[in-house]
């Protein structure tokens, strides 16, 4: 069964300079071996892997790539339960303990992904609720500065002809 093919939420805009150094960084993991790869100076490649949409693009493809990809985790797994159940079948023998030690574990996988989706749908709600927030602070409870503006104004009507 292949994995459901979906789109990234949130496009992340990069310019092709930052994504060769995201790119390189990625295949080195050493801003160094980065620097000396794209012969750039090693205090240029820390500060573009620091801006925030370069580490959200680094961030996305470390958790798609590899067996970081909950997809791939949960066919690996699936495939791993699979394999002992066949082994039990043509052997006759084996133990129910493996069985039931993986079958916790793919449990346990599923509960903490859900737990993740669910605190991530919660930060999600949390910053959908106060976009923009305007304050506005209202003085005119005797003051001076507003007793002197009274004053001023009281005096200018005073004098006119």
């Amino acid at each position: 069964m292949k994995p459901p093919q979906t789109l990234p939420a949130e496009t992340v805009r990069i310019s092709p300079e930052h994504l060769e150094i995201a790119d390189c960084y990625l295949h080195t993991q050493s801003i160094q071996q980065t620097a000396d790869a794209l012969q750039l100076q090693p205090d240029l490649v820390a500060d573009v892997l620091a801006q925030h949409n370069v580490r959200l693009y680094i961030d996305q493809v470390f958790r798609d790539v590899g067996f970081n990809n909950r997809y791939k985790l949960r066919a690996a797994l699936d495939a791993v339960i699979a394999k002992k159940f066949q082994d039990m079948e043509l052997s006759e023998t084996g133990s129910t303990k493996d069985i039931a030690d993986l079958l916790a574990l793919s449990h346990k996988f599923t509960m903490d992904q859900l737990q993740l989706e669910l605190e991530f749908l919660k930060l999600q709600q949390k910053d959908m609720h106060i976009k923009n927030q305007v304050n506005v602070q209202i003085n005119d409870s005797g003051s001076n500065y507003q007793q002197l503006i009274n004053r001023l104004l009281n005096t200018d009507a005073d004098h006119k002809p």
